[in-house]
């Protein structure tokens, strides 16, 4: 079973990751005068992170049987998306001869998602809380 500690440092993975492309994104949008760039750059960095799987074996090997009989494995579409393109991933390799079980461990194992699995509105926040903490541990060299 997953501990919390194991599941915040997982996330925490992930939202870092999108936070240094998230940045690198903002940088540029803003030298180049985008318009509105703090929200592209989000987009962008969305589509664009190449984050692994950060998910329990477990969890993903029933949420990818689910897929594969063709039932919902997760109510967010972010969630269901990430569960149908592991599952597309399993299948290949369960196509010749491998166990799902196997596959699903291989996939978490060596896989990177082809994306952030995150709600924009969570990257928003996430984002002006990274930028807060950022400032808080830059101030705190001047007190």
């Amino acid at each position: 079973m997953i501990t919390e500690e194991k599941r915040v440092t997982s996330n925490r993975w992930r939202d870092d990751e999108f936070v240094k492309l998230f940045n690198e994104t903002l940088k540029l949008m803003i030298d180049c005068g985008a318009t509105a760039p703090r929200r592209e750059a989000i987009r962008f960095a969305l589509a664009n992170a190449q984050p692994r799987y950060d998910v329990q074996f477990k969890r993903a090997y029933d949420a990818v049987g689910r897929v594969l009989r063709g039932q919902r494995a997760a109510r967010s579409v972010e969630r269901q998306a990430m569960w149908e393109e592991m599952a597309g991933r399993v299948k290949m390799l369960m196509e010749v001869g491998v166990s799902r079980a196997r596959a699903v461990d291989h996939v978490l194992a060596h896989c990177r998602a082809g994306r952030i699995y995150l709600d924009e509105a969570y990257a928003y926040r996430y984002s002006y809380r990274a930028a807060r903490e950022r400032r808080d541990r830059i101030m705190k060299r001047f007190i």
